[in-house]
């Protein structure tokens, strides 16, 4: 309050000297410390700005609203995460001290319980007054003003307390000041608590892209295995493939395919990589006592360390003098029927890490695609067996089913030859057996070279003359007493490159199916017909039988389909399309109930 208040605007000049000076310099008192309290409000403000680091930030606001409030102490708390407890900065000497605090207790509990100020002038006649800390540290409380802290959405976030001013009760004029601070201190924490949530969402969000990375790198490595796996036609490509992505991605001395030898009962290096791997190409591990031999029984991954390179004779391996194991890893190769083997990999180079739980986790899913691959690959090998049996079943009952062909012709032959006394007769009989013979000898053969995996025609330039001066001699022989008509008509006399042996097997077929099928009707005739068109050589062969049976269709040339006949096998059309198919030619059918059917094959010129 100044002096002047009481006094009338003439009667100022009338003061007496001494009176104005004392105004004056109590003018100047209240002056600079307005200034040393902007001051200090203007440093709070720098610190906010120039500083992220919140408990210094703190620091240095208690201690400028100690001196800014010209108390004794000054302390902030700060409200935790879970509503219930406070920690505060404050200043005691010179020195910071940590206080914890319960929401509601003493007078700073109840500010932050209520959200609002308190101005006390003799604290232990306030009833919210907790003299428990003053007992504990022996200060002496006296008055205190305490105001919250609120962010912008008047959200408490703690309280700022000042006590025991040094020259007398906290004013109005300190409340709103304490306010000023109070404000900073807020946006100081709620920066504070933002920014830590700001960089706490960063590492969170860089440690989600770091694992997004990983997996991204894992879910590459193995769709390249798999395709690696998918694109091999053998077992070896598959284990071949899947070896250089793993040795890709985990360099290491040498990396081995273990597989299991029931034989020997032991596991054998079948597929090796690496700079260090040609010792380990065919190298055998024992099952017991070593380390891959426990690791395929087991199902479960065993490792090797630097700290354990003693155990290096576990893995049971030949290894070179000058080879030291550093560390090593064996993952198991499981099928559905058990142990396949195992996945080695020794030295793994450019990582102090050797193998951890990722790389193990990693390569036993390679490991497990591995047993996939060598499971299908067997699996398809049983199948291709069995299949070839089958075939090689097939094809002996067409061999056996041709074969009667030939004996019938023989057998008809040696009984003419035992009736004829002209001796060049006898010796064209012997030549016709002798050629049949040689058709039987040759079928023989056909079902060894298919036995052992082998199927080809061997074609040579044939004239289709002798070809069918060939096959009229011998259809004769098949008609003969049948009262079938043969009539074979050459209207192309040129060449064609066939298997001559085999073609006459095909004929054989037709020409035998038609005479069952007119037998039945006391005879018929077969036309055997030879013409070119669009670079094509045509043979027809056609019958005047009662046609291809409704129930035959759509399976004629079917192993095994047969109708009607008596002592029928179902195989005759089926050589012949087997046959046709070797040639690469064409072979149609056409049929009209009663009015007898005609088969007609097309062989390129």
């Amino acid at each position: 309050m100044s002096i002047y208040d009481d006094l009338a605007p003439d009667d100022v000049a009338v003061l007496p000297r001494d009176a104005l000076e004392e105004e004056v310099r109590l003018l100047r008192g209240e002056n600079m410390l307005l200034q040393r309290k902007l001051k200090g409000i203007q440093e709070i403000g720098q610190i906010l700005a120039t500083d992220r680091q919140i408990d210094r930030v703190l620091v240095e606001i208690i201690k400028r609203a100690t001196a800014i409030m010209g108390a004794d102490r000054s302390t902030l708390y700060i409200l935790q995460d879970d509503g219930e407890t406070m920690l505060s900065k404050s200043t005691s000497g010179g020195q910071i001290q940590t206080i914890e605090l319960k929401v509601g207790q003493g007078i700073a509990g109840w500010v932050a319980q209520h959200n609002r100020a308190v101005n006390v002038k003799d604290a232990y006649k306030d009833t919210r007054f907790d003299p428990a800390v003053d007992r504990a540290s022996g200060y002496r409380t006296e008055s205190i003003l305490c105001c919250p802290l609120q962010d912008m959405n008047g959200q408490s976030l703690g309280v700022i307390q000042v006590l025991n001013k040094h020259d007398g009760y906290f004013t109005t004029a300190d409340e709103g000041l304490l306010r000023a601070i109070a404000g900073q201190a807020a946006v100081c924490i709620r920066n504070s608590r933002l920014y830590l949530d700001v960089v706490s969402k960063n590492i969170d969000l860089l440690d989600t892209q770091l694992k997004l990375e990983e997996r991204t790198a894992e879910i590459e490595l193995l769709f390249r295995v798999e395709r690696a796996a998918a694109m091999s036609m053998t077992q070896d490509d598959a284990l071949s493939g899947a070896l250089e992505h793993v040795i890709g991605e985990y360099p290491c001395t040498a990396a081995a395919v273990l597989l299991y030898d029931e034989g020997e009962n032991a596991l054998v290096a079948d597929r090796v990589l690496g700079d260090g791997a040609p010792w380990l190409l065919g190298a055998r591990v024992a099952v017991d006592g070593t380390l891959p031999g426990d690791c395929m029984r087991s199902n479960e991954p065993r490792s090797l360390r630097s700290s354990e390179s003693a155990r290096a004779d576990s893995l049971g391996l030949p290894l070179p003098p000058e080879l030291i194991v550093h560390n090593a890893v064996c993952l198991p190769i499981h099928g559905p029927d058990g142990g396949l083997g195992c996945l080695l990999l020794l030295n793994r180079t450019r990582d102090p890490r050797a193998f951890d739980e990722r790389d193990i986790r990693i390569l036993g899913m390679i490991a497990s695609r591995m047993g996939l691959s060598i499971t299908l690959a067997r699996t398809i090998l049983e199948e291709r067996k069995a299949e070839r049996l089958a075939a090689i079943g097939q094809t002996l009952s067409g061999v056996v089913h041709d074969l009667k062909t030939p004996l019938t012709i023989i057998g008809g032959y040696a009984r003419l030859l035992a009736k004829e006394d002209d001796a060049a007769v006898r010796q064209q009989h012997r030549e016709l057996i002798k050629r049949q013979i040689d058709a039987v000898q040759a079928m023989i053969q056909e079902l060894l070279a298919f036995a052992r995996g082998e199927s080809q025609v061997l074609l040579r330039k044939v004239h289709v003359k002798d070809f069918l001066a060939e096959v009229s001699e011998l259809l004769e022989a098949e008609f003969a007493g049948t009262g079938i008509e043969l009539e074979v008509d050459a209207d192309y006399r040129g060449a064609v490159r066939m298997d001559s042996a085999k073609m006459l097997r095909a004929v054989f077929n037709l020409a035998r199916n038609a005479k069952e099928a007119m037998n039945g009707d006391g005879g018929g005739r077969f036309t055997v017909r030879a013409e070119e068109r669009d670079g094509q050589v045509l043979f027809s062969f056609g019958d005047t039988g009662p046609g291809i049976p409704r129930e035959m269709e759509g399976r004629l040339f079917d192993s095994f389909a047969t109708f009607g006949k008596k002592n029928g096998t179902g195989l005759g059309l089926a050589i012949v399309k087997k046959i046709v198919d070797e040639h690469q030619g064409t072979l149609t059918v056409s049929s009209e109930p009663g009015h007898g059917t005609t088969f007609t094959l097309g062989l390129e010129l």
